[in-house]
């Protein structure tokens, strides 16, 4: 049985369904091989740039919760309910 994930893009909205392995190979940013689940950071396809994510704007830009566009407020929040939903988030195939 091979667990996929529901994977979004953050910066384009793309929405895929597929294994860590297949995501890792396409570029995506996303964990668990690349980050931790409930942890902001960058959660992106292989197409975007990392300057426009929640992350970028919270670590590089020093921007304040209350100055984030509220789909950057979305994906924070998000981000954070993963370790929440993680197992159920994931599709068995």
């Amino acid at each position: 049985m091979t667990q996929k994930f529901e994977y979004i893009c953050e910066v384009y909205g793309i929405t895929k369904v597929m294994t860590p392995q297949e995501a890792f190979k396409e570029g995506w940013d996303y964990p668990p091989l690349m980050g931790s689940f409930g942890v902001v950071s960058p959660r992106t396809c292989g197409n975007c740039l990392i300057t426009e994510t929640a992350w970028w704007a919270l670590a590089c830009d020093k921007k304040q919760i209350k100055d984030l566009s509220n789909k950057q407020k979305e994906t924070i929040q998000r981000i954070l309910n993963e370790s929440n939903y993680t197992t159920s988030s994931m599709i068995n195939v």
